[in-house]
């Protein structure tokens, strides 16, 4: 049995963004104004001058060895979280194209999830009390940042701090368990009740 060849799986996914279909862009509806600040300040995509400069700096850090236990459970924290917000937004709202880009945006954060559980596993990182907190912190701050956008998307505070910490939960078990030998079932960036 071999580990899992995540190179490989990014790369399909890749390959499958650029024959898939984009959004129908002008079908949308008008996303509601609160909505639309927080899914702005979510994230905010960089700009090429910032891409660019993150560009440099990731190279400057792959010369420094590999990622530290502490960068990749940031990441999966970060992506715990996101998780459940762009879930909100696929969810909570009836515009076509917010759902279909929501999903998106889900399935490839479902993939990267996968990816740092991989990476944590072989580190043999054990999660400890502080990364407890520090994921409780992070998920205030995005109640505290987004909670007004999620309640408009229907998702109350309890229900999105649940969701996000079983799913880190979840994830933590996952890392326990050993190196994963397969990826999981592919996750269709589809929006619901499409065939």
């Amino acid at each position: 049995m071999t580990a899992v060849d995540w190179s490989a799986v990014f790369e399909a996914e890749a390959r499958r963004r650029k024959v898939r279909p984009q959004p129908a862009w002008g079908s949308g509806l008008r996303l509601d104004p609160v909505v639309a600040r927080s899914v702005r300040r979510f994230r905010n995509p960089p700009d090429e001058a910032t891409a660019e400069d993150q560009r440099l700096v990731a190279r400057l850090l792959e010369t420094a060895g590999p990622p530290g236990k502490s960068d990749v459970m940031s990441q999966l924290i970060s992506d715990v979280l996101a998780l459940g917000y762009y879930r909100a937004l696929r969810d909570g709202t009836r515009d076509p194209v917010t759902t279909d880009v929501a999903a998106r945006v889900f399935a490839g954060l479902e993939r990267r999830l996968g990816f740092h559980v991989d990476r944590l596993r072989r580190q043999r990182i054990v999660a400890s009390l502080r990364w407890r907190a520090r994921a409780i912190l992070e998920t205030g701050g995005v109640l505290v940042g987004h909670g007004r956008a999620l309640r408009r998307l229907g998702t109350p505070w309890l229900a999105f701090v649940t969701d996000a910490w079983a799913r880190f939960e979840r994830a933590l078990a996952e890392v326990r368990k050993g190196p994963a030998i397969r990826p999981g079932p592919r996750v269709r960036a589809r929006p619901r009740d499409l065939v």
